[in-house]
């Protein structure tokens, strides 16, 4: 039965190919039989990256694939197995741990972004085998008596009750029901119902009911909430009490027979209607979502009349013009494919009688969002909503990627206690842009386990340089202290942590360390092991913070910026140096394409020392890199793009040379690396532990000395000469120097072991 065929004009010979690509593959000895009984969800997923990398486009008469991009522009990438499996069992463990089955059968796990459904299968099997524990503990089953048909019984519970899964691309979503389907198949039984908790919609897009009255949808604006809302809650509480009636329905009613089955979809159906009873709530918050996407920026007048036509009383509009609107937004909503978790999962949030749960979300929610910046016009409306509509309260002022903005979402959606994992790119503990949600991450959950991991082995098919971590905890409480372990390269090393407890060979990092190490933005630093976090607390309690009142108390920031200042740049005048034109010590600007006059330097620069010598470091770094923190002292008469950072603060020459020797050293780079990341901001060089003699001690005449000895040539010696003493400067002892140095596999043999003797 093929109803596309009805409409497509398709011969024998295509349809006969198509059947035999599909249902046989090439073999030794002709074409061989595929056995679908053997699919699984690891294949599917590679499915679905094909899918989502190629679209069918129409050329005259043919059909040809063309590849969209798709799949790395949303950041969309299958999750190992190991993965899966590890995040799945160490999210859910303490949920099973002593649980009763019928306890079991009521946990509600999310993925908010499926795929293919790799996640919730893993979860589907993992319940269903806690599942079967609980009753053989029970005295309900005894598990030498239990059959595989019954196992595929547990696997069908657990999958109608407790799975649910969203997804924009409606290709996933059915990928998804097949995924579980197939680990759920019993031969004597119809496919499982699963329309009910898996659904297509944009998760990040959404606003709860009774929260659209709290302003109107209105860019920066000011506007209170008002105080008579034209909805009120028993409304919404009658709505819902019948509502929640029927997916509690669809969730307990047993899928034994076909008609079962088409009960539920009937029952579904109704629900998704224009005439259900949560229509008029569901067109209220799409029309509210898409005036944040809407082309034509909303006033709060308008949107007062809006609400009063969508709840059919008279708007005061013209008919034509509330028409115009009207569909503008219905056109807007289903473009952004709004999902509104309240209506579409109500029994997560309210009771049947449609009164709020005490502790409404899901027990547990976990998953590997896509990682993928906030670019470009396409992007501006999402960014703008996230910031302004507020139903995102944790998101910082710069580029927004989107795991940033699906973290909070899982955050907020996990009920108190209830527990999650995720997969996020490694900015999430360290960069500057994600302050808010590790905020919300570290003091107000408890975060059991949090593993670094690099992609040098290509575990993802992005950068080998990408890092990422795979975080587990429980909403409520605190973080401390932090349990980590980073410099993870394979996902089979997940294969032995434990379903509870700490990693092995992980890092208890006290939350007190990280406010020390990085301030309020408490960002992570990559410590590897006990020496790493002994080493840092020891310095952080002995050296003052560079630019602290008791340190240098200095400021650094960018100069001219390659970009935008591009217009100034001339044929003569002054050197512009860029970050690859400087090395430790060292600065090249007769390599230099590009100058600029010094009027306009001046103009530009706003009274900025480029008159005379200061400290600069290149902004852009890697751990990777043989020294991660580069700097220089910049000539005077030369300036600099925005690729170098340059002190602000005017310091006598023998202090430039002695900061220029600290920011080059090992000790310096070695605190840089801990906090990981590719690029050495301001606010993170403004918290470099810096020692502080006076001006006028032999320490600093002598660090300088060196420095500036570098400067004019290299060798061995003096760079050994110069770590070591500022090493002791640091008081670095012998085995913390020797721990130190080996985080520098790039660094020749013969300068660490100089700077070991010395």
């Amino acid at each position: 039965s093929a109803p596309i065929a009805d409409s497509v004009t398709m011969s024998d010979a295509v349809a006969s190919d198509a059947l035999m690509a599909l249902t046989t593959r090439p073999g030794d000895a002709g074409r061989v039989r595929i056995s679908y009984a053997d699919l699984g969800v690891e294949q599917l997923g590679a499915v679905y990256e094909g899918v989502l990398d190629f679209a069918p486009v129409r050329d005259g008469g043919a059909v040809r694939l063309l590849s969209t991009g798709r799949r790395k522009a949303t950041g969309t990438f299958y999750t190992p197995r190991q993965m899966t499996e590890y995040l799945v069992r160490r999210t859910l463990a303490p949920l099973v741990a002593d649980a009763r089955a019928d306890r079991i059968a009521s946990l509600r796990v999310l993925d908010p972004a499926m795929g293919s459904g790799a996640f919730l299968v893993a979860a589907c099997r993992y319940l269903a085998d806690a599942y079967e524990r609980a009753l053989v503990r029970e005295g309900s089953a005894t598990a030498g008596e239990l059959t595989a048909a019954d196992r595929a019984g547990f696997r069908r519970l657990i999958a109608q009750r407790c799975l649910y899964g969203v997804d924009r691309n409606a290709t996933a979503v059915q990928l998804a029901r097949l995924s579980l389907w197939l680990a759920t198949l019993a031969a004597d039984r119809p496919l499982t119902f699963l329309d009910h908790h898996l659904r297509a919609g944009n998760s990040l897009v959404g606003v709860s009911p009774l929260d659209v009255r709290r302003q109107p949808p209105v860019r920066s604006s000011t506007a209170r909430p008002r105080e008579l809302p034209l909805f009120s809650d028993d409304d919404l509480v009658l709505t819902l009490a019948s509502v929640v009636h029927d997916r509690y329905r669809l969730a307990t009613t047993p899928d034994d027979t076909v008609e079962a089955v088409h009960d539920k979809e009937r029952m579904q159906s109704a629900l998704e209607r224009d005439a259900s009873p949560l229509a008029v709530w569901r067109r209220r918050c799409n029309a509210w979502c898409a005036a944040w996407f809407s082309d034509e920026p909303m006033t709060a007048q308008m949107w007062s009349a809006i609400e009063l036509a969508l709840a059919g009383r008279t708007s005061g509009l013209p008919e034509e013009v509330e028409k115009r609107w009207l569909r503008s937004l219905d056109e807007r909503a289903r473009h952004e494919q709004a999902f509104h978790w309240e209506i579409e999962f109500p029994e997560i949030f309210f009771d049947e009688a449609g009164r709020p749960l005490v502790d409404p979300g899901f027990d547990a929610v976990i998953g590997n969002p896509p990682w993928d910046m906030l670019r470009g016009p396409g992007s501006a409306a999402l960014s703008t909503f996230a910031r302004q509509s507020g139903c995102y309260r944790a998101q910082g002022d710069g580029h927004l990627n989107l795991y940033q903005l699906f973290a909070e979402r899982m955050l907020s959606l996990a009920r108190h206690e209830g527990r999650f994992g995720l997969v996020v790119p490694s900015g999430l503990a360290a960069d500057h842009g994600s302050m808010n949600l590790r905020r919300m991450l570290f003091e107000h959950c408890r975060v059991d386990a949090l593993l670094g991991f690099d992609n040098r082995e290509a575990i993802f098919p992005v950068h080998r340089g990408i890092k990422f971590s795979l975080v587990t905890g429980t909403r409520g409480g605190a973080s401390n202290p932090l349990p980590m372990r980073c410099g993870l390269h394979a996902a089979e090393t997940l294969d032995d942590v434990p379903d509870s407890g700490p990693p092995p060979g992980s890092v208890h990092l006290p939350l007190s360390l990280v406010r020390d190490f990085s301030g309020p933005s408490l960002a992570v630093p990559e410590i590897g092991c006990e020496a790493d976090r002994s080493i840092l607390a020891r310095i952080l309690s002995r050296v003052p913070l560079l630019a602290a009142d008791d340190g240098w108390c200095v400021r650094f920031g960018r100069e001219l910026n390659a970009t935008e200042d591009k217009g100034l740049f001339t044929s003569s005048g002054l050197p512009v140096l860029e970050g690859k034109l400087i090395a430790p010590f060292e600065t090249f600007p007769g390599r230099t394409k590009h100058f600029v006059d010094p009027a306009a330097a001046e103009r530009a620069l706003g009274g900025r020392p480029f008159a005379q010598p200061r400290l600069g470091y290149r902004e852009v770094a890697s751990s990777s890199n043989r020294l991660t923190l580069i700097a220089a002292v910049i000539p005077a008469m030369t300036v600099t793009t925005h690729t170098i950072f340059c002190m602000k603060t005017r310091l006598p020459r023998e202090a430039l040379w002695f900061l220029c020797g600290v920011f080059n050293s090992f000790v310096a780079n070695y605190l840089i690396r801990l906090r990981g990341g590719t690029h050495v901001p301001a606010a993170v060089i403004h918290r470099l532990p810096v020692p502080c003699p006076p001006l006028g001690d032999s320490r600093v005449r002598e660090i300088a000395r060196l420095a500036e000895r570098l400067s004019r040539a290299h060798t061995v010696d003096a760079e050994a000469e110069l770590h070591a003493r500022i090493a002791d400067l640091y008081e670095i002892d012998g085995r913390d120097l020797a721990h130190i140095l080996s985080t520098f596999p790039l660094v020749d043999a013969e300068l660490k072991d100089a700077a070991a003797r010395a």
